[in-house]
């Protein structure tokens, strides 16, 4: 049996020292209201983490998120009492009730040292250091988090028989633009050319490819990077192409990409993502001021708090933050918030498995701030590529989803 002994004295505490308003809490009710879905009267009745998280309203409805296969759930699975404590017998529409109440309760204060440059469990300094993975072992806990709170916003939609970007925010966009990620060009330039056009025909005006050479791969693999984005140009003159330093964001050497940076910039990119490894703050400045290239970044972020450094440094023109990996929706949304207060600056956030997060935030986002989608051909075209049709003037547009939650 569940331990009933009331939490709301530890509740409110916790909400006032971390800053929370229990007053001025956002809830949910008068939008679902507002919207023709009467709410019935229910609160958080269980919590469980297995494969995934599952949070289950009194009323049986039941909000679930598996996540990403990168994310720590085990980590995440040992806190699950005070996780319970924090979140059962409460309202699920309050939005309080968010990745940051519960990574704040387990580890209070310790999120806010990524603005410091310093790993928020280790106390590390990582500020214009390489990463050894993909992944910090710290980020891996983060996206655990953002399980939690992408199925509170999946519970959140399911009771108001919504789709979850109407949920979200309130830009209701039916359809969306997208930029096509069709990966390497993995079987040699001529492939790479006749795929382009073959998409770009198809309505794909916007595309991503990847720079696969670094440093260690000397002047020729220089050439080789700088070789594609000339033969893509050559052949899509009108594209909106982006270049993504797929194989060069483990590495710190701010020199080969100045080089590289500016010996594309005739190709008149429409961003070059991740110049650096995540962390390089002075790397991204420098590229920016040697440069003049438009960057994006931020999909290894984890949370807020390293976000800002880069805006103030003006570095950064699309932040990439991606709601599955820097702490849920509600973060993703508090990223947003910040994006704002620098003009110019857009969010488009990267997209990863299970794919549909990233569209139902987009959509919630008016155009002007979250202007694209992107579409991963490599991993998400199952799920995602029934939703494509072009629009009449030929560009390819994603239509979001009916079904109540995140599908």
């Amino acid at each position: 049996m569940r331990n009933t002994v009331s939490t709301t004295p530890n509740r409110r505490h916790f909400l006032k020292t971390t800053g929370f308003a229990l007053a001025g809490a956002t809830c949910l009710p008068e939008l679902l209201a507002a919207e023709g879905a009467p709410r019935p009267r229910v609160v958080i009745q269980d919590v469980a983490i297995g494969r995934g998280v599952a949070i289950k309203a009194s009323d049986g409805t039941t909000g679930t998120f598996a996540g990403s296969p990168s994310q720590d759930l085990k980590a995440l699975e040992k806190h699950l009492p005070q996780i319970r404590q924090l979140l059962i017998d409460r309202d699920p529409l309050d939005t309080t009730l968010c990745g940051e109440l519960l990574w704040e309760a387990v580890y209070p204060g310790k999120a806010r040292l990524y603005a410091e440059g310093r790993d928020p469990l280790t106390g590390e300094s990582i500020a214009n250091k390489p990463r050894h993975a993909r992944h910090t072992a710290t980020g891996q806990i983060f996206m655990a988090f953002s399980t939690v709170d992408i199925a509170l916003w999946d519970l959140r939609a399911k009771l108001g028989r919504q789709p979850a970007y109407r949920v979200i925010g309130q830009a209701d966009r039916k359809r969306l633009a997208v930029y096509w990620r069709p990966g390497e060009a993995d079987k040699g330039l001529d492939d790479a050319r006749h795929r382009a056009r073959e998409a770009y025909d198809r309505g794909y005006r916007h595309q991503k490819w990847y720079f696969t050479k670094s440093a260690k791969d000397g002047e020729v693999g220089l050439k080789e990077n700088i070789e594609l984005a000339r033969v893509l140009r050559e052949e899509l003159p009108e594209a909106l192409l982006m270049f993504d330093n797929h194989s060069i964001r483990s590495y710190d050497d701010v020199d080969y990409s100045v080089r590289l940076c500016r010996a594309v910039t005739q190709y008149k990119p429409f961003w070059i993502e991740e110049p650096v490894c995540p962390e390089h703050v002075d790397g991204y400045a420098r590229i920016k001021g040697e440069t003049g290239v438009t960057i994006a970044g931020g999909e290894h972020w984890y949370t807020r708090w390293p976000v800002k450094a880069f805006l103030d440094r003006k570095c950064v023109d699309y932040v990439q933050s991606d709601p599955i990996w820097c702490g849920g929706i509600s973060e993703w949304l508090a990223v947003c918030n910040l994006v704002r207060q620098y003009p110019g600056v857009k969010m488009v956030p990267h997209i990863t498995s299970p794919w549909l997060v990233a569209p139902h935030c987009v959509a919630s986002q008016a155009e002007a701030l979250c202007p694209l989608l992107e579409f991963n051909y490599e991993g998400g075209r199952t799920i995602l590529e029934d939703h494509m049709s072009k629009s009449p003037d030929g560009q390819m547009l994603m239509a979001m989803p009916d079904e109540p939650g995140v599908s």
